[in-house]
């Protein structure tokens, strides 16, 4: 099963209220986080053997170790695990001695939690990368071995050649020289395989090839000489090669018949059909060449995306085959606007690529420009009718930090995307993440006029029951409508809210609201209940309780039909609010639910501090459940620790029946997910067909 994206997060620490905040930091930064925590040598040796780590965190001083000896049990193991030390508020411990220890890096636990997040982040994108080349390692030497057992079965005569000598041939190679023992031509010169007559042409060619360290490619047409001293015509095809991790050339031979037929299917093979222009295929292909080019010579290059504007019209004007004739008239005028060694494909139905493979910013700006006059200026006549169309282009530079083939397309469409109509735009990651910060301030407004305007909405997703308990049981989840009728879901908006302080407001806005449906409910003597989440920023808001108090009074609901539901995270970071809010709940006669329980490192010694009556199991366990060893161990210690307290167990994130199997041998009280119902703004699941 390929890894998740999960961090697996090791915490050597004795406080585990050191260890919690750490989590949450990381889990504030995106990361979904998987943690446990140990306090000595032999729990972190075991923790090392048990389980595979992306990171561990470890106090400098613990009581029976320090940070040293965590970082000697790591390289006993030999795993590949960035560390990072936690230093004491005491400043005792550097920057060079956390490094000359042998740590990634460290931080200070008095420190804003940004540098630790910052941390995490590059050591994570680090490990990810060693593992990819760990991988790509792996699948290289597997490659090489498949390449050696095609080549003893090859109808093609190869061979491989360092400093002019034979290391290896294949049979076919043998036999068309008249060899039969590999170790006849072991160590002899290539030069003996050519004919005396073309000894001279071959060793130009020679030079020449050795020499050109832009290509380092190339062929030649001689006479072979057999060891009966009989010739044959033979087109030879260098390229580099490795045998065995050394430098080498490969050469091929074929028969001139072969390598014109080789030719036209390879041509076939890169080309689109309508313009001859390359494919989107070979594009890509030349494109992830051109990156790794780049950043190993730590050089520029460029990527332009072209789209006709408004293509539809014109296939509307001339109509579909005429259309494909502009198309084809267009990609002429790309096309003898580049030189070699760049490339230009056709990518899309409208749209062309241009690979330019040494660019820099103002090269490739100025460049796009002149095309997108060129194109302005240039009158098609399909048909004795005379068309004229306008391209938007976008420009992605590449540079040592570009990451992928994939990301380099996706900006450079986006780039043309935003140029518009007959201009040009280079993408700027700078300018991106100003956009961003634009874009929440954006957020910050519709929100604010959602609240104003009743423009979120509620709806309902069902809780229930494994045994027998037929009440109808209701998660209460929020909606935004925005202006163009558009439903979007809380993940999009939330993130914005919580930076600027609107939680509590919308918080209230779903009490108020689902107070409101819950009335009209029991209006029509119907027993139902609402679920209801609560934000970490409402704990911390005495104006709460009072407020609600009014609110069942004013709907006329009774608080045993009401749920509240609070984030273990938060509710363990703000204990005593936690408590004191839990309380208070508790004399309106409201239960109380700790959701996403099992996300953090001491959930289970935590609870006893909270009176809650559920455990709603973090959607991350149930989730792949029945792929999951270590997740089915975690869930059934939960469901085992909580019945033993008596409270009730609600599992979310329920999608298929292998998992709801699972769950019920458990011992589950209630199940929610999309298995059973997906959120809708009706009431209407049916609790008594699973009585």
């Amino acid at each position: 099963m390929e890894r998740d994206n999960t961090l697996h997060l090791l915490i050597v620490d004795e406080s585990s209220n050191d260890a919690e905040v750490i989590t949450n930091i990381l889990r504030n930064a995106g990361h979904a986080v998987r943690a446990t925590r140990v306090e000595d040598e032999e729990d972190m040796q075991e923790a090392l053997e048990k389980q595979s780590w992306d990171l561990i965190i470890t106090a400098e001083k613990l009581t029976n170790m320090n940070a040293q000896k965590a970082i000697q049990l790591l390289r006993q193991t030999e795993k590949d695990i960035p560390l990072v030390i936690a230093a004491n508020n005491s400043h005792d411990l550097t920057a060079g001695a956390a490094l000359q220890a042998g740590a990634c890096d460290y931080f200070r636990k008095d420190e804003e939690p940004e540098h630790l997040q910052y941390i995490v982040k590059r050591e994570i994108r680090a490990l990810n990368d060693r593992r990819q080349l760990r991988k790509f390692n792996k699948a290289a030497r597997e490659s090489e071995k498949r390449c050696r057992s095609l080549l003893d079965s090859s109808r093609d005569a190869i061979t491989y050649v360092h400093e002019g000598m034979h290391l290896y041939a294949n049979p076919v190679y043998m036999e068309l020289f008249g060899y039969d023992d590999p170790e006849e031509i072991d160590g002899m010169p290539i030069m003996d395989m050519v004919a005396p007559a073309d000894h001279e042409v071959f060793k130009k060619f020679l030079r020449k090839f050795s020499s050109n360290q832009d290509e380092m490619q190339g062929e030649i047409e001689v006479r072979g000489i057999r060891t009966d001293a009989s010739e044959f015509n033979a087109v030879m095809e260098f390229t580099p090669a490795s045998v065995d991790g050394e430098a080498c050339t490969q050469i091929i031979i074929r028969s001139a018949s072969d390598k014109d037929l080789e030719k036209q299917i390879n041509l076939l093979s890169k080309q689109d059909l309508l313009t001859g222009l390359y494919n989107r295929q070979y594009f890509t292909e030349t494109l992830e060449q051109t990156l790794s080019r780049v950043a190993l010579e730590s050089s520029q290059a460029a990527m332009l995306y072209i789209e006709i504007d408004d293509f539809e019209s014109i296939k509307d004007s001339v109509g579909l085959a005429a259309s494909d004739l502009v198309i084809s008239d267009i990609a002429k005028e790309l096309r003898t606007s580049i030189e070699e060694p760049d490339i230009i494909a056709r990518f899309g139905d409208f749209s062309f690529a241009i690979l330019l493979e040494k660019a820099n910013h103002e090269s490739s700006e100025k460049f796009a420009e002149s095309l997108r006059k060129k194109i302005e200026d240039h009158i098609s006549d399909i048909g004795g009718q005379t068309i004229t169309a306008t391209v938007s282009i976008g420009i992605c530079p590449i540079g040592e930090n570009s990451s992928s083939a994939q990301d380099v397309l996706s900006r450079a469409s986006n780039a043309c995307n935003t140029a518009g109509a007959n201009h040009i735009h280079v993408f700027n990651l700078m300018a991106v993440e100003q956009k961003d910060k634009e874009r929440n301030a954006v957020w910050v407004e519709t929100l604010r006029e959602a609240l104003s305007n009743d423009q979120f909405f509620l709806t309902y997703q069902p809780i229930v029951s494994l045994h027998g308990d037929t009440k109808e049981n209701y998660e209460v989840l929020l909606r935004l409508q925005n202006a163009s009728g558009e439903h979007i879901l809380p993940q999009e908006f939330i993130p914005t809210a919580e930076q600027t302080s609107l939680m509590p407001d919308i918080d209230r806005w779903v009490i108020r609201n689902a107070l409101q449906r819950l009335a009209a409910e029991h209006v029509n003597n119907k027993q139902t209940n609402f679920f209801i989440k609560l934000s970490g920023y409402s704990l911390n808001d005495p104006s709460l309780l009072p407020w609600l108090s009014e609110q069942l009074k004013e709907y006329r609901v009774s608080g045993d039909a009401v749920v509240f539901e609070l984030d273990e995270a938060s509710a363990f970071m703000h204990l005593n609010e936690s408590k004191n809010l839990i309380a208070g709940l508790k004399q309106l006669h409201c239960k109380v639910v700790l959701d996403h329980f099992g996300s953090g490192l001491n959930s289970i010694k935590n609870l006893r501090h909270l009176d809650v009556d559920y455990l709603k199991i973090d959607g991350d366990l149930i989730n792949g459940l029945a792929d999951d060893n270590q997740s089915q161990e975690a869930v059934k210690s939960i469901i085992q620790t909580a019945h033993s307290m008596g409270k009730l167990t609600i599992a979310e994130f329920v999608q298929d029946a292998n998992c709801l199997a699972l769950l019920w041998q458990y011992g589950v009280n209630y199940i929610q997910g999309y298995f059973l119902q997906e959120p809708s703004t009706e009431l209407n699941y049916d609790f008594t067909a699973n009585s």
